[in-house]
């Protein structure tokens, strides 16, 4: 029993997860203004979004029906709760993101891609330091909500949340050794079948290795991965490679004649 308790305590190793230990960095768009060191101190509660996969029933199966994975679906949108100030400065700065989003005076909307912003949710160990976190994409005030007042209420605080909308969220890989500075690994980046596939396979077992551990990736291996890349790009595409390596022999030729 006490050898199973201690295998217990081990996994734990790096402390366990609280709920009051978290940071959120929010940057909107361009043209909305973020105290960093006022509005992040400010927030009071947030809820890190899930992920689903969506399923459709297999009604033509022989036998008992079952579920077939569609797609992914992430939520509608998530929490932030902000301790207002006497002038709710907090409140108003939603406000202002949100007339950027629909005019007030027009109702005129304005381009997607100019009001979206994105926002960080990071976990922190007992010493404030990153342990884990999440990037949210194309992020925007959904819903500002309604303050409540009350004559019993003199001694509590008031409080405002706003229902932030996103499209997606994607991990993010933290130097787990004393730093609040995330490195954000996007598959999206690299191919996913042939070469490309195994460069992005050994990038995400490496940086996986590297915040566990909280170690960096020796300049060598970055090296190697560099070159696998390149020897990707030039079999995904190998008639652009020929193309540019013939222009550049001609420029250099050129230039030598000169």
């Amino acid at each position: 029993m006490g050898s199973k308790i201690q295998a217990f305590q081990r996994t734990f190793n790096k402390g366990i997860a609280k709920p009051n230990l978290f940071h959120v960095m929010m940057n909107p768009p361009a043209g909305v203004q973020w105290n960093d060191a006022e509005m992040e101190l400010r927030i009071q509660s947030v809820s890190m979004p899930g992920k689903n996969i969506t399923t459709t029933p297999n009604e033509n199966a022989y036998g008992p029906s079952y579920e077939m994975a569609n797609g992914i679906s992430f939520a509608e949108d998530i929490e932030v709760t902000y301790i207002l100030d006497a002038d709710h400065r907090a409140r108003e700065f939603f406000n202002g993101w949100q007339d950027k989003i629909v005019n007030p005076s027009t109702y005129d909307l304005n381009y997607y891609d100019d009001y979206v912003g994105t926002m960080t949710i990071y976990q922190l160990d007992q010493n404030d330091n990153s342990a884990a976190a999440i990037k949210l994409h194309e992020v925007y005030p959904k819903t500002v909500g309604p303050l409540q007042y009350g004559m019993d209420q003199g001694s509590s605080t008031l409080t405002v949340t706003v229902n932030m909308a996103f499209k997606n969220w994607t991990p993010l890989v933290v130097n787990f050794n004393g730093t609040h500075v995330a490195s954000w690994i996007d598959d999206s980046n690299f191919n996913q079948s042939g070469i490309g596939g195994y460069r992005s396979q050994a990038l995400s077992e490496l940086y996986r290795i590297q915040s566990l551990f909280g170690i960096g990736l020796p300049p060598n291996v970055t090296n190697a991965l560099n070159r696998v890349q390149a020897f990707s790009s030039i079999a995904s595409n190998p008639l652009t490679f020929l193309k540019r390596t013939i222009s550049s022999r001609i420029g250099r030729s050129l230039s030598f004649r000169l």
